[in-house]
C-alpha cells in the first residue's frame, strides 16, 4: 500500500483540523445563505485530498495507505461528507438524491469550477464513496451535455466522468 512519504507532506492531523475548521466555515457560509463563499473560497487540498500533486506539491497529496489511515477516524469521515454535501448543495445539487435541488438560492448554481468538481469527485472515488462519486459524475455529465467544458489549464478533466 502506497503512504505519502514526501517530507512537504503536512500529516493527517493537519489535514484532519484544517478540514475541521474549513467545515465549520461551510456550515456558517450555507446557514447564512452565503452560498456564494463556497465559490471564492480556496479548500479543495484538505477538504477533498486526491493522489495527485498540486501547487503545494505534495502538501496534500493522499495515496491508499493514506485514505485507509484516515476513514478510520469517524469524526473526520463525517465531516468529510458533510463538506462534500455543503459544497454540492453550493452548486445547486443534491448529493444523495442525484439530482437538482428545488427552488435554489440565486446563489446557489455552477460558477464554472471545472476544477473543484474534479477534486472533489475524485477524492470521493479514492475515499471508495463509489455512490456518492457517482452522483457527482452525473452531475458533470448534465454540465457537460449542456456545454459546460471540464479543462483546468488544458487538461480534460472530463476524462473523470465519461
Amino acid at each position: 500500500m502506497r503512504y505519502n512519504t514526501d517530507p512537504r507532506f503536512v500529516g493527517y492531523e493537519v489535514i484532519k483540523s484544517s478540514q475541521r475548521e474549513q467545515l465549520d466555515s461551510f456550515e456558517v457560509w450555507a446557514f447564512n445563505d452565503k452560498w456564494s463563499s463556497f465559490h471564492v473560497n480556496h479548500y479543495d487540498w484538505w477538504m477533498f485530498p486526491i493522489d495527485e500533486p498540486s501547487r503545494f506539491s505534495y502538501a496534500w497529496t493522499v495515496y491508499e495507505g493514506d485514505v485507509a489511515e484516515l476513514v478510520k477516524d469517524e469524526v473526520y469521515i463525517r465531516n468529510y461528507l458533510r463538506g462534500a454535501e455543503l459544497l454540492s448543495l453550493s452548486w445547486g445539487w443534491d448529493l444523495y438524491r442525484g439530482s437538482y435541488i428545488g427552488g435554489p438560492h440565486r446563489d446557489q448554481g455552477w460558477q464554472g469550477w471545472s476544477i473543484r468538481l474534479y477534486k472533489a469527485s475524485k477524492s470521493l472515488k479514492l475515499f471508495g464513496f463509489s455512490h456518492l462519486f457517482e452522483s457527482l459524475r452525473a452531475y458533470a455529465n448534465d454540465l457537460m451535455d449542456n456545454g459546460e467544458r471540464m479543462e483546468y489549464n488544458v487538461r480534460d478533466l472530463g476524462l473523470l466522468f465519461r
